[in-house]
């Protein structure tokens, strides 16, 4: 069994962009010896119910929260810590649901403030540029010590540079940076 833990995984409830079913992905994830896995679908938590009864049957842990695709262009991963935190999650992604309409989760960055309390927030950066030092500066006002930022690879020629660039930033600005493997099938 490894240590590692996948925070950012999409299920096929993510349409257009998630490929597997949760069972297909807890089945993965026990071959490879993951003790858990965060299912972080886009916009919803569609992929939670399935994915707790792949967790029944694999063993695998399953940590439940979601990916907002916010309007400034920001994506975060967001893991509610109890089950106060659970209801202001799917609070807020009602919020987001309703001005979107059908299909959509349209959320800004000020909608993220009531809801934060038990929140974890993982910041998915595209560039070590000015735009995520201010990411940075709002993630760490508002989610303090429960903020972070993901290193990823991207599948792209510079990602060693960048996700060198990344971890500076990260460390410059005081916030924790986590590796995740960006799971889509």
């Amino acid at each position: 069994m490894t240590d590692y833990v996948e925070l950012q995984v999409l299920t096929h409830f993510s349409l257009l962009r998630g490929a597997s079913s949760p069972e297909e992905l807890f089945a993965a994830a026990a071959l490879l010896g993951y003790p858990s896995i965060g299912v972080s679908d886009i916009g919803t938590v569609a992929g939670v119910v399935r994915a707790w009864e792949a967790q029944k049957a694999t063993g695998v842990r399953s940590i439940a929260g979601t990916r907002v695709n916010l309007s400034c262009g920001r994506q975060l991963l967001l893991y509610p810590t109890n089950r106060p935190a659970w209801s202001r999650l799917t609070r807020l992604l009602t919020v987001g649901k309703k001005r979107a309409g059908k299909g959509g989760c349209l959320l800004h960055w000020h909608d993220l403030e009531p809801w934060s309390e038990g929140m974890i927030a993982i910041l998915l950066p595209h560039e070590a540029d000015e735009e995520n030092l201010a990411a940075l500066a709002d993630l760490k006002t508002l989610y303090g010590r429960r903020g972070y930022m993901a290193l990823f690879q991207r599948r792209r020629p510079d990602d060693a540079v960048r996700i060198d660039a990344l971890a500076r930033q990260a460390g410059g600005a005081g916030v924790r940076a986590v590796v995740t493997g960006d799971v889509l099938y």
